[in-house]
């Protein structure tokens, strides 16, 4: 079973930018061809905004696309890696998981003259940080404020990649740090 790592995020800068951020790297995702290992959440969580908005009794709720964060998108995997062992290695070395994000959601996105969108996704085992140096080379203006955490308690991550920052590095869990990720505390007896 895949242990996996939450990252919540945090983008800020010039709108123009947070928003050509966001065409990139979100992408709306078409439920029946979902990958399986995706997280129902984000569509269930439509469905319930649908109901909480006052749809009429026994109609269907509006439903809002699922979303995801694609990895690809900035760092292309090769087209000509086609086995198993050697693109595990590619990910690994270039994207620093296993697999693509899963379970993105969007908590926050304002946009003025200043832009922040907050959002979260989950990874396999481990941190992605060469897909956020990525994103901070491409998009020099922005700042992505990172905080993660394992869920068997193994390690987190925080920090900045952004205009005089260094990016993010592991440092100990604490329910703190769980409660900035996960939005709570965590349940009596939780911490490893």
């Amino acid at each position: 079973m895949t242990n996996h790592v939450t990252t919540r995020c945090t983008v800020r800068g010039p709108a123009e930018a947070v928003a050509a951020f966001r065409a990139l790297m979100v992408v709306a995702v078409d439920p029946p061809r979902r990958p399986a290992l995706a997280s129902p959440v984000p569509g269930l969580l439509a469905r319930l905004r649908g109901l909480v908005r006052g749809c009429e009794p026994g109609a269907a709720p509006p439903v809002e696309p699922l979303l995801a964060m694609d990895f690809d998108r900035i760092l292309p995997m090769p087209a000509s890696l086609t086995a198993y062992p050697e693109q595990t290695a590619w990910l690994l070395e270039h994207w620093g998981t296993q697999r693509n994000a899963e379970a993105y959601t969007e908590t926050a996105w304002h946009r003025d003259g200043t832009a922040v969108l907050e959002f979260c996704i989950a990874t396999a085992w481990s941190f992605p940080a060469p897909v956020f140096a990525a994103l901070h080379g491409r998009f020099p203006t922005l700042s992505f404020d990172i905080v993660g955490f394992e869920e068997a308690w193994q390690f987190a991550v925080a920090g900045i990649y952004g205009p005089g920052e260094t990016g993010a590095v592991e440092i100990e869990p604490t329910a703190d740090l769980y409660a900035r990720v996960y939005g709570v505390p965590p349940e009596p007896g939780e911490e490893a």
